[in-house]
């Protein structure tokens, strides 16, 4: 903002000099602003379009059911993947789903196509045989802590119904199924999801001998993406969001969207993200208020909550995926958990993982400044003038992003 609004009055102003003092100021001030570290927070939240909500299957109904009538007025029911990820075929490794009306043949010519989720158009357009019309959508959608990125490739599509640069929302519209220029294939909708943002959108991994390895680097399995998230949380959206940033120390909180309170914070007295039982550390992951206390407490350590504590909801799903993989906890317990977090419910406490993360004050202030303030068994810790700003804040629910 400061280097636009800058060049505006520049042009607006050339009638009279400036001394060689100001202009030094200025210049260093503009140095100044364009070295300032990025704001992680704002920028976890900042989007140039709408988050993805979930995602929904390209063709049929949103689940890819549902029937259709081909060009002869003959009805069909049905759809699915003649050809998927990694699918070895003639032409190398496929690198997404090809999807085909039940009907066969041609009989799902001219369907419609429908953007897998919200998002913006970065290409679209004719391209040579064998893709013909092509519509590369990104995607911007958080998991867990992350804020992630995909492009969807859309393939063979014999109309174009958008143009580079629109704003798509989940379902719309896009294009119909068509067939490669050459017509050697029947007509399908070929679909890709890819991690890679440089790549062309008719780079073809086999022509240049990447691997499946490789491939699986920069393509996801499209149906698997889509099924894993069909719906998805939108922390922009929260009515109330708290963000925790290990890296500056700080937690801030937003109520719809515009930032009501920051405060210094105090974490796990051992550095790093919390994996296990008494590391002392603190997570990083998105999880949910699920309760809050001004005591009185109990034990040798009542006095350490400053008066305040607020519980979350670790371990998460994907703390507890993650501890099923490293063989902490079985697949009931991962269920049980994931299936608790989801519905921003208390998880599963007393297993390998740990528990008993949340928010609290401290016996007394302290005065470490940022790097230094690792005082906690693993929870977020406020100063004890402070920690009743945030508990009045929250509620049962309330969104908590720590990264």
């Amino acid at each position: 903002m400061p280097t636009s609004v800058g060049k505006r009055w520049w042009g607006n102003a050339p009638r009279f000099a400036l001394s060689n003092t100001l202009m030094t100021c200025l210049s260093a001030l503009v140095l100044l602003l364009a070295a300032s570290p990025p704001d992680a927070l704002d920028d976890y939240l900042h989007n140039d379009f709408p988050p993805a909500d979930g995602f929904d299957f390209p063709v049929g109904d949103k689940d890819a059911r549902g029937s259709y009538v081909d060009g002869n007025g003959k009805k069909h029911r049905g759809w699915y993947v003649a050809a998927g990820f990694l699918y070895r075929y003639a032409l190398g490794i496929h690198t997404g789903d090809d999807w085909n009306g039940r009907g066969g043949g041609d009989t799902d010519l001219g369907q419609p196509v429908h953007v897998i989720g919200n998002g913006r158009v970065v290409e679209a357009g004719e391209q040579p045989d064998p893709w013909g019309g092509v519509i590369v959508v990104e995607h911007m959608y958080y998991e867990n802590h992350r804020k992630l990125r995909v492009r969807s490739v859309y393939v063979h599509l014999s109309r174009i119904d958008v143009e580079v640069g629109e704003v798509l929302t989940r379902r719309q519209r896009i294009g119909s199924i068509g067939k490669d220029p050459g017509g050697s294939y029947p007509a399908h909708l070929h679909l890709e999801i890819r991690t890679d943002p440089s790549l062309d959108s008719t780079f073809w991994p086999s022509a240049t001998g990447w691997d499946q390895e490789r491939v699986r680097t920069a393509y996801l399995d499209p149906s698997a993406f889509i099924r894993a998230r069909r719906a998805l949380p939108v922390p922009p959206s929260e009515p109330v969001l708290v963000l925790v940033d290990h890296a500056s120390y700080r937690v801030r909180v937003y109520e719809s969207g515009r930032k009501v309170l920051e405060r210094g914070i105090a974490l796990g007295q051992a550095a790093g993200v919390k994996e296990q039982l008494g590391d002392l550390r603190t997570p990083a992951g998105m999880y949910f208020v699920v309760d809050k206390s001004t005591g009185p407490f109990g034990g040798d350590y009542a006095d350490f909550y400053g008066g305040h504590w607020i519980k979350v909801n670790y371990p998460n799903a994907f703390d507890a995926q993650r501890g099923r993989d490293l063989g902490l906890i079985d697949e009931e317990t991962r269920t049980a958990i994931a299936a608790a977090w989801e519905r921003r419910r208390p998880t599963r406490q007393r297993t390998k993982l740990g528990g008993g993360i949340g928010f609290h004050g401290w016996i007394a202030p302290w005065d470490a400044g940022p790097g230094e303030a690792h005082l906690s068994w693993g929870c977020v810790v406020l100063q004890p003038a402070e920690i009743g700003e945030l508990y009045e804040r929250v509620t049962a629910g309330t969104m908590v992003v720590m990264f």
